[in-house]
């Protein structure tokens, strides 16, 4: 992924900006209530804003029931309206392609911040005119404030205006990166053959001035620049002759006609960058779904279908790649020793049966008895052949929608001379395949005896950890947010979800995991691979794992508002500085 980090300030829990960073594994950790879950959900709001548009946000689209948020007024820290929420998205600008790439080519580290606000009050409102009236209602939550920072240094930002518009407010013409942007315009766009240190100086002033003129309306949670502010723009030219004479004017001419077409592709692009990053996020809550005895019947479109898990019984009902992949750890010895398999049952609705089946029983009896009779033509058959001949008379009598017409002579002698279990699989296989659509169900079967059971029999474990196995086995290169991916497992589970989050991540699934945590044996088994890759010692077909793979976050209150500690990992699995309080200090306090 290009997101490497978020930021988040003035959140529900969050006031001063935190860091969030996002590896291929991060891990939440920290008290009840302490504010681990606001940072999937900060996510969650991106996510709804960017699809909608909408960012005074009540239920999230992708949050489902798991994530209300209430409104801005809500959301926003200690329901202050004054504050801003603000999110910071940091980019490696070598995963970006297209123009903002170019643009950005020299560039390290990019991060993109956006403030969330109400918008003026009635009084502001009152100082310009009707159609500004119109445009902006007293309270409507906008964004306020776009900026661009790299490498460390603001380069850009803008700031909310009436009318519903950014203006750009600040343009840092001195920063490296933009003189080379810059000055690969004005190589490409006019005759000179080289840009000098004084033609920045002499541009300064025009640079300047070009500022107010730009302007940006935003879209979900990102700007775009817009095209009316190319003010100067001669529809056609596409290159500036630079006279020796004229030089600063004209390059300031080539500044006016091309500087903003480039700040534009700039902005734009960051933005549809991290609009792609972000789409590819996919959440799972912390209670996941129970669905009904039978799959095959259950809702498909309630809110919560994939915040609460119940896509991942139909994803393992129709994919049977994930559905193999999912056996093998339910009855893996080493895992949850389940005497469970997961299967697919074709079902038949009743009217479907009741209107083919008389049918094909009436022409199954027919051929059964004709194909006697035609056999037993001889005197040592003679008694078996007379009665062969009248059940074919009866037959022809019969009505073959008359499931109860059925003389006992016949059934005698189907009983007799057919595999009554073979015959019915072979009239369900035909039905099922004249269908366009076959209806399936999934159960688990008791490879102990054979029986199909369903999941309401076999305990809650298992309808817990399916969706998050679905996640990780279902999922390629996703951001995959999970909160409690442990709840309702056996330790020594919680222990093996830190192979299955390894494989996913670092194996073919190339997937980002952030995932809110209280379980300890998660995390033991993480550091565990990470010393046994340092020290060449992992089991066959364990992905390796580097400490710079793996991001372990503990989240505390603090003198303002909820704070991140990272807590980095050395080679040898160890944390590199203390853990808050002792880590899990719980078992200590209680053993000794």
């Amino acid at each position: 992924m290009a997101l490497t980090a978020l930021r988040i300030a003035n959140f529900k829990a969050f006031a001063a900006s935190q860091r969030v960073p996002l590896r291929p594994i991060t891990l939440i950790y920290g008290a009840n209530s302490a504010g681990k879950s606001s940072v999937l959900h900060a996510l969650a709001l991106a996510h709804h804003a960017i699809e909608t548009g909408d960012l005074d946000t009540q239920r999230t689209q992708i949050g489902g029931e798991a994530i209300d948020l209430g409104g801005f007024r809500q959301y926003v820290h200690r329901r202050e309206r004054e504050r801003q929420v603000e999110l910071g998205f940091e980019l490696d600008p070598r995963q970006l392609s297209g123009r903002a790439a170019e643009l950005l080519r020299s560039a390290h580290r990019i991060v993109v911040e956006t403030a969330i606000g109400e918008g003026m009050t009635s009084a502001q409102l009152s100082l310009f005119g009707d159609r500004v009236r119109e445009i902006d209602r007293e309270g409507a939550v906008r964004m306020e404030r776009f900026a661009l920072e790299v490498d460390g240094v603001p380069l850009l930002s803008m700031s909310a205006r009436a009318g519903g518009i950014l203006r750009l407010d600040r343009l840092d013409h001195s920063h490296p990166v933009f003189r080379e942007l810059f000055r690969g315009i004005l190589m490409l766009a006019t005759t000179t053959p080289e840009i000098r240190e004084e033609d920045f100086v002499a541009l300064g002033e025009v640079l300047d001035a070009l500022v107010p003129d730009i302007t940006a309306k935003s879209r979900g949670l990102f700007p775009r620049i817009e095209e009316e502010s190319e003010t100067g723009e001669v529809e056609g030219q596409t290159f500036v002759a630079v006279s020796r004479g004229h030089r600063q004017e004209d390059l300031g001419r080539a500044a006016r006609l091309f500087l903003p077409k480039a700040l534009r592709d700039l902005v734009g692009g960051l933005g549809m960058a991290l609009e792609e990053e972000i789409r590819r996020l996919r959440y799972l809550g912390p209670l996941r779904s129970y669905p009904p005895r039978h799959l095959a019947f259950s809702q498909h479109h309630d809110p919560n279908w994939f915040a609460g898990g119940g896509y991942a019984w139909d994803v393992v009902r129709t994919h049977e790649d994930v559905r193999r992949r999912v056996n093998e750890w339910l009855g893996d010895a080493n895992r949850l020793k389940t005497p469970y398999e997961l299967v697919v049952r074709d079902l038949l609705p009743t009217a479907a049966v009741s209107r083919e089946l008389p049918a094909k029983l009436h022409k199954a009896l027919h051929d059964v008895a004709a194909s006697l009779l035609g056999r037993l033509q001889d005197d040592e058959h003679q008694e078996l052949a007379t009665l062969a001949a009248q059940v074919v008379e009866q037959i022809a009598e019969l009505d073959p929608d008359d499931q109860d017409d059925l003389v006992p002579e016949i059934e005698e002698l189907v009983a007799a001379v057919s595999d009554e279990e073979a015959l019915s699989e072979r009239w369900a296989d035909e039905m099922i395949e004249a269908r366009s659509e076959a209806l399936q169900d999934l159960i688990l079967i008791d490879k102990r005896t054979g029986t199909p059971v369903s999941h309401r029999d076999v305990g809650i474990g298992v309808s817990q950890v399916l969706p998050v196995l679905v996640s990780a086995y279902a999922s390629k290169d996703e951001l995959l947010a999970i909160e409690q991916p442990e709840i309702h497992l056996h330790p020594a589970l919680q222990t093996e979800l830190g192979d299955v989050l390894i494989e996913s991540a670092l194996a073919d699934g190339g997937n980002t995991f952030l995932v809110e945590t209280h379980s300890e044996h998660l995390i033991l088994r993480i550091l565990r691979r990470i010393r046994e890759t340092t020290d060449g010692e992992l089991p066959e077909g364990v992905p390796a794992v580097r400490p710079e793979q793996v991001a372990v976050l503990y989240v505390e209150p603090g003198r303002d508002g909820t704070e991140v500690l990272h807590i980095p990992i050395t080679p040898d699995g160890e944390f590199e500085r203390m853990w808050p309080n002792g880590f899990f200090a719980e078992r200590a306090e209680e053993l000794f």
